[in-house]
């Protein structure tokens, strides 16, 4: 269902409470390092640096007036400086100003810039409240100490539209004179305000040649989420939303539904209302891990980032992140599936994302993307938006994404009350990271299921596993389940929280089917425990370590360098009697990929130990 929020300008009323308050009052008593540059659009200047900047108020040197000033001249001598043709040198301004460590951003002294409408139209410290609408008490203090009459503002909360009109064209024609001054909406007022905590600072205006309106700069206002007001937000209805991406189907649906809702927007307050309503994680353009981007296309420059605007908006996305498996950059292949087809391109590829908790490089991902054009009126002068929007989902070991390599077959049997149409998963159990619970399936009326987990990276390891019914409630956890690559197994799980291995099995090298054989034909004990020869030997990617156990218990397999310091563990569990493997990728404990030599596998046994070496060659 689309919703309309009510905006304040000179048709549309602040609420009356808000000034009404502030009217009240009135009549009873007056990071550390810089991010990465900021690339310059051809034809475009940087903002001159100020008199007085955010350090120096940090560090004593000078006052948050005299910041707030020499900000406010910097600011209009850039805007009168600087003609605007081109989104690019808009988001370029924004990703200057925002930078930690730069001249407006300091410790705890940065620049919030305020439209006349109460709109936050730049947070340098915080973009998830770009966009926001402030607080009516808050304003209303900013513009008291800007020289506003209580008359005008109360006037402003008029229910008549021409009263608040002409209130509103006086506030405009006060701001016109680039006043500055002390605010304090902190003081409260018996039986009507409380008082706001946090909510005093600095403002100053000036009026900016750029965007043809006054824009109010506030400083040493740490300006929270609690400041601002509540709104109704148009989402746009699209028919596709990101609950639904599943799919390469639905994905793209579901970009071109949000092309649909961009091209629709027609100036910067459009682009504010955008903001907010594809960041809301309860709203349709952001569930999950799913959400979307838009990239100037020009600048490379992160316009909205759905679920990380701290981190990316309005800074360059840059080519850091490789498909771990191809070792190529994702952001070209993103970038040139947009730009080689008028309907856009998929793009897959693994990658642990560090924003992400619950991500690992094991799941794959498929990415969407495509280009849009407009034309956005920027006070009063149309300029012309290139841009790209993306979105992308986790596939899982069911999809079609990844069919071949390393994997375990399952088959469970799910013991209770009521087992059947249970959505079972199982995740990697990875000490300091979230499940992510990727490979899942439903079991039958008997509590039956099977699944295939599959990974580019090896999926011998310990995992948990969870059981959600229809509403989605978890009726059944499991943890530390011994799961090997290779291997068929077969588990009962009662839904009080057992878990047993009833039994392992080798895959063979086709399907049962082909090979002539039952699925589940028992392997024979192994007479003696040890390593056999791995393979390949030597080795320049991943090599594949074979060992066999003449009777259960405790096993460890470990690789050490020639040093004799051990640099990964591969097993280090109880296992039954028989014959598995276990995948080495010549990396470290954290992932990071070692140097051609020799090492040593190391397989602790019950009743001894055996050790073999490996020769690495990159």
């Amino acid at each position: 269902m689309m919703k309309v929020r009510t905006l304040f300008n000179s048709a549309s009323m602040i609420p009356a409470v808000g000034l009404l308050v502030l009217a009240s009052m009135l009549s009873n008593a007056r990071h550390a390092a810089a991010q990465d540059p900021c690339p310059l659009p051809p034809g475009a200047t940087a903002p001159p640096e100020p008199a007085v900047t955010a350090q120096q108020v940090e560090d004593g040197s000078a006052s948050l007036a005299d910041f707030g000033r020499a900000t406010r001249d910097a600011f209009k001598k850039h805007s009168q400086a600087e003609t605007v043709t081109s989104f690019e040198q808009i988001a370029y301004f924004g990703c200057f100003v925002r930078r930690a460590g730069g001249p407006w951003r300091s410790g705890s002294t940065y620049v919030v810039m305020l439209t006349p409408d109460r709109r936050v139209l730049l947070h340098s410290k915080e973009m998830a409240l770009s966009g926001g609408l402030l607080n009516p008490v808050i304003y209303g203090a900013i513009l008291a100490s800007l020289g506003v009459s209580s008359s005008d503002l109360a006037d402003m909360a008029s229910p008549d539209p021409a009263i608040a009109a002409r209130a509103f064209g006086t506030v405009m024609g006060i701001l016109s004179q680039e006043p500055d001054g002390a605010f304090d909406a902190t003081i409260p007022i018996p039986g009507l305000s409380p008082g706001i905590p946090g909510a005093s600072g600095h403002a100053s205006v000036y009026v900016s040649g750029s965007l043809r309106q006054p824009i109010i700069l506030l400083a040493g206002f740490d300006l929270q989420r609690s400041h601002l007001a509540r709104e109704e937000i148009d989402y746009g209805a699209p028919t596709v939303t990101a609950r639904d991406v599943v799919d390469r189907e639905t994905l793209k649906a579901f970009v071109n539904e949000a092309g649909r809702y961009c091209l629709g927007l027609q100036g910067r307050d459009d682009i504010s209302r955008a903001k907010i309503a594809l960041r809301d994680p309860n709203g349709p353009w952001r569930h999950g891990s799913v959400y979307l981007y838009v990239l100037d296309l020009v600048s490379n420059i992160i316009l909205i980032h759905g679920a990380f605007p701290d981190r990316f908006e309005l800074r360059p996305l840059t080519p850091t992140v490789k498909d771990v498996v191809t070792g190529e950059f994702v952001l070209p292949q993103v970038l040139e599936a947009a730009r080689s087809n008028p309907e856009g391109g998929f793009v897959e590829y693994y990658f642990d994302d560090p924003n992400d908790d619950s991500d690992s490089a094991d799941i794959p991902k498929v990415g969407y993307a495509r280009r849009f054009s407009t034309e956005l009126d920027i006070g009063g002068r149309v300029i012309p938006l290139d841009f790209i929007i993306g979105s992308g989902f986790y596939g899982r070991a069911s999809d079609d994404l990844v069919t071949t390599g390393p994997r375990t077959e399952l088959e469970a049997a799910v013991l209770g009350d009521t087992v059947e149409g249970l959505e079972v998963a199982f995740s990697r159990a990875i000490a300091g990271r979230q499940s992510d619970y990727a490979w899942s399936a439903v079991t039958d009326a008997a509590g039956l299921l099977s699944l295939t987990i599959s990974s580019p990276y090896g999926v011998s390891g310990y995992y948990r596993a969870r059981a959600t019914n229809a509403d989605g409630e978890v009726v059944g956890s499991w943890s530390s389940i011994p799961l090997n690559e290779g291997h068929r197994q077969v588990l009962e799980l009662t839904l009080g929280g057992g878990a047993r291995v009833v039994r392992v099995v080798s895959l063979p090298a086709s399907s049962p089917e082909a090979a002539g054989k039952p699925a589940f034909a028992a392997e024979p004990v192994p007479e003696a425990s040890g390593l056999s020869p791995n393979s390949p030997n030597p080795f320049n990617s991943a090599t594949t370590i074979t060992y066999h156990l003449a009777s259960s218990g405790p096993v460890q397999l470990m690789i050490y360098n020639v040093l004799g310091q051990p640099v990964r563990t591969l097993v280090d569990e109880t296992r039954g009697a028989g014959t598995y493997q276990a995948r080495w990728d010549a990396r470290d404990e954290v992932g990071a990929l070692l140097s051609t030599g020799v090492y040593i596998a190391r397989l602790s046994y019950p009743g001894g130990v055996q050790s073999q070496r490996l020769l690495y060659i990159k």
